[in-house]
């Protein structure tokens, strides 16, 4: 298909056409001057990545050389401080900001030259294609935070972020592009679950132009020539059916030569969600029809649209719900009262062994958050009057869990942010007069609003996940019980306040002041 017949019926965003799914039509983020011209470039992730590469060498020379006192360390501050806030806070403003800027990816120079060692590259097994080997990975993150203190140790943190450098070449070279993301990284996917609640999302400016596209370039990639070459052409990437577009038929060119798709497999008009989305905008590059838009939605839009039901339904979704309980248990270890139960815990095992204590507790905190979300999405189930079983309830009711740890997670990192933010300034001023420059570190420089403001803060971002919450489940019970469902919707409604309550509580304690040298003092 020529570009101008491509084009030809274009209609403007909002008219309300049918597309191939149901996406929103809000305003384009990529229509503010520049942003689409940028998001076009091929250098564009790279340079997005720069900056996190650059940042990721300070931390593993700091972790492994500098001065091992974590708050004091560009490792341990960057990494555990820095990051989780700024994290939280590029998922509320605009998406997966972070996976966008992922320095991880830039192993594939290497990873090339080790593949051609390979007669062929391997198939993801096929039984780890669910998010069940990633959810067991984040349960051993979680343990691992906890049991070497990783936030206390530079050296640690140094060797965590060489060795995810290391995963993520290993398998790259042995596995399909896109793995790594997909199916192994515990980083990306909690990022890819919380992105449900993000304020926008990639979709086709012209679901028909998407229709009519023979090649699927935003899939599959798109070579580019002013001719097709003779013998074929090669792709440096994966791209094995990427299609061959002339340089006269892309609207708005950005260059020839070869420019991959979604490497998580994921086409432009079909997707509903976040999930898997890196927001690497590789289809944005790769569509030759500038027909890719990054859509300013609702917040948690997808929530009540059953998104996950294509893209691994039972383990994706307990991935999600899992999250929030282990948010829960997170900001529960920070707090006096974790302390004492987790004493009478181990007098009652006959064992001083702190691992062995917090196994059992992550094992009894998923336990009972799966079984809580299971009662309470079965009794909703039940009141509605249309009982399918445990596993149709849990998929219909499980995203307001999913909302509910959005809200956990953004509270409990923006407190960290907001007490330490400031600190990177000394901690860099420190890496270098540690190395013998004449500078002198304003250690007065780390929180960024007052103590007394800090709880007013993490209740407002736990207000307004809540109300997400609530109005997911009667999303959810109008959609699937009609006029039963403001019967149904209650037992989940009351899950939502329980566990908001029980938030608070949490929030409300005297907390750890991990990461930085002094707690609030003004």
């Amino acid at each position: 298909m020529s570009a101008p017949a491509a084009r030809a019926g274009t209609v403007a965003r909002g008219e309300g056409r049918a597309g191939l799914v149901d996406q929103p039509r809000g305003f384009d983020l990529l229509s503010l001057p520049g942003l689409r011209r940028f998001a076009r470039w091929r250098y564009a992730r790279l340079a997005l990545q720069l900056p996190l590469l650059l940042l990721a060498l300070f931390v593993v020379v700091d972790g492994l050389t500098g001065r091992q006192v974590a708050p004091r360390n560009v490792a341990t501050t960057a990494v555990w401080l820095h990051y989780r806030g700024l994290l939280v806070l590029g998922l509320a403003v605009v998406g997966n900001a972070f996976c966008a800027a992922c320095p991880l990816m830039l192993t594939r120079g290497l990873s090339r030259r080790l593949e051609r060692l390979l007669p062929r590259k391997l198939a993801w097994p096929r039984a780890l294609r669910s998010k069940w080997l990633v959810i067991a990975l984040l349960l051993a993150f979680f343990l691992a935070y906890e049991v070497f203190d990783l936030w206390a140790s530079p050296w640690l943190t140094a060797w965590l972020a060489l060795g995810y450098f290391g995963a993520a070449l290993a398998v790259d070279v042995l596995f399909p592009a896109g793995t790594f993301c997909r199916w192994v990284c515990p980083l990306g996917n909690f990022n890819f679950a919380l992105a449900t609640a993000s304020p926008a999302q990639i979709t086709a400016v012209d679901p028909d132009v998407c229709r009519r596209c023979e090649h699927k370039p935003c899939l599959h990639g798109r070579y580019t020539a002013p001719e097709r070459p003779a013998g074929g052409f090669s792709l440096p990437l994966a791209g094995a059916h990427a299609g061959f577009v002339p340089s006269a038929e892309v609207v708005n060119p950005n260059g020839d030569g070869f420019f991959p798709g979604c490497e998580t497999g994921l086409f432009v008009p079909t997707i509903t969600s976040n999930m898997d989305c890196t927001l690497c905008l590789n289809c944005v590059r790769a569509c030759p029809y500038d027909n890719v838009a990054l859509t300013v939605r609702a917040p948690g839009r997808e929530l009540h649209r059953a998104p996950w039901a294509r893209r691994g339904r039972l383990s994706v979704l307990t991935m999600g719900v899992l999250l929030a309980f282990f948010g829960l248990m997170n900001a529960l270890a920070m707090v006096p009262p974790f302390f004492d139960a987790a004493q009478r815990l181990s007098e009652l095992l006959g064992t001083r062994s702190e691992a062995v204590v917090l196994v059992v507790l992550y094992a009894g905190v998923t336990l009972l958050g799966l079984g809580l979300t299971l009662a309470a999405a079965s009794a909703a189930d039940a009141l509605g009057g249309r009982w399918e079983g445990l596993v149709a309830a849990y998929e219909r009711w499980g995203y307001v869990v999913v909302a509910l740890g959005f809200g956990l997670w953004a509270a409990h990192y923006t407190f960290h942010f907001l007490t330490g933010a400031l600190s990177m300034v000394p901690v860099f001023q420190h890496f270098f007069a540690y190395r013998g420059l004449d500078v002198d570190p304003n250690w007065r420089l780390a929180q960024v609003v007052p103590s007394a403001y800090l709880f007013a803060v993490q209740a407002a971002i736990t207000g307004a996940a809540s109300f997400l919450a609530l109005y997911t489940t009667a999303r959810i019970g109008l959609r699937d019980f009609g006029r039963r469902g403001a019967v149904a919707m209650w037992p989940m409604f009351l899950f939502v306040l329980a566990f908001t309550a029980l938030q608070l509580l949490v929030l409300a304690q005297p907390m750890e002041m991990r990461g930085t040298i002094l707690g609030p003092s003004f």
